[in-house]
């Protein structure tokens, strides 16, 4: 017996159940290919079922007498097209602000589109300082960050207080805070040569209280060479498990700082004079740590599903409807 081939032709169901098929299939390995590979071959077979809905339209004239079942289809088809466009152009990162100071306009653990246009310029905005408070057990409660929203022009803007769950947005960027935040010594660095040209910079030590034993760091100073490694030693107790507490400064801490096989303990205001100038340690600040997120698409994919779904509800509710106004016959 002979049986007839399946017919994939263009409009036909059963090309729509292939390339659903598809879909599900490169959905569901997505994590497991290269990613240009994953991405074309979910874009692919997206194009795909869009083009055979609108030839089963034209050619087949379905869903015509269905206006609020095709509306759907269409916002479906949109929902599809727009997680197309979020994945090619997205942003996810990272990045560190210390206290006082601007955003540098870098960030960290970048994944992002092909397509990602990036568009944040250095001082766009500037951390005046936070707020966490723990609940005893060391549990982190909630985080209240001001920052202050500059201009292009570089003027200062609004003042806003965002948080874990309260974004700082910028175009379409949206800043968190995180977990993730730590200590930062600030030093001068003073030529010897020409003691006007005076430095200021900080050090981001490792997050604190995550790394509570382990705050040191290397870090390189271009006019001394050799690198430069600082350690904070903290003299009293600021991490109490017993009660709740807020993240603090420490009064009472020092730094061990070692250059090559010298080493120096400093209190703020104290420094270290060597042959190209002066390291100067001015005291002890802190830096938060951001999540940065990117995705233009969000506000239309809420508003086409909201379309979706109210046009699936309008269609059935329609459905039930012309079923009660049907005639019964008989008794």
């Amino acid at each position: 017996m002979i049986l007839p081939s399946p017919q994939l032709s263009p409009g036909s169901n059963r090309l729509t159940l292939l390339g659903i098929v598809l879909l599900l299939g490169f959905s569901a390995g997505y994590n497991y290919l290269p990613k240009m590979v994953a991405d074309a071959s979910l874009i692919a077979t997206a194009v795909l079922l869009i083009l055979n809905f609108v030839v089963a339209i034209v050619r087949k004239r379905i869903l015509i007498n269905k206006p609020a079942l095709m509306v759907f289809h269409l916002a479906l088809i949109l929902v599809f097209v727009q997680l197309i466009i979020s994945q090619l152009t997205y942003l996810k990162a990272t990045t560190e602000v210390g206290v006082n100071q601007d955003f540098s306009g870098q960030l960290d653990n970048i994944r992002a589109g092909p397509l990602h246009d990036y568009g944040l310029v250095s001082g766009a905005f500037t951390n005046l300082g936070f707020q966490i408070n723990y609940l005893d057990g060391i549990r982190r409660d909630n985080t209240l960050n001001r920052v202050r929203i500059n201009t292009a022009d570089g003027r200062s803007g609004p003042v806003i207080t965002i948080g874990d769950h309260i974004p700082l947005v910028l175009g379409h960027y949206r800043f968190y805070t995180s977990h993730n935040k730590g200590y930062a010594p600030i030093f001068s660095w003073i030529p010897s040569q020409d003691n006007r040209q005076v430095l200021r910079g900080s050090v981001h030590l490792p997050a604190y209280p995550l790394n509570e034993y382990q705050q040191s760091r290397e870090w390189q100073l271009p006019p001394v060479g050799e690198p430069i490694w600082t350690m904070l030693v903290i003299e009293e107790e600021v991490v109490p498990e017993d009660r709740d507490f807020s993240f603090t400064i420490p009064l009472k801490h020092h730094l061990i700082v070692r250059i090559g096989d010298q080493r120096w303990t400093l209190t703020p205001g104290e420094g270290i004079d060597l042959a190209e100038g002066s390291l100067r340690y001015d005291y002890l600040s802190s830096w938060m740590g951001y999540t940065v997120d990117y995705d233009w698409t969000r506000p239309w994919l809420l508003f086409t599903s909201l379309l979706g779904i109210t046009a699936l509800f309008v269609h059935y509710l329609g459905g039930v409807i012309s079923g009660r106004s049907l005639p019964v016959s008989g008794k």
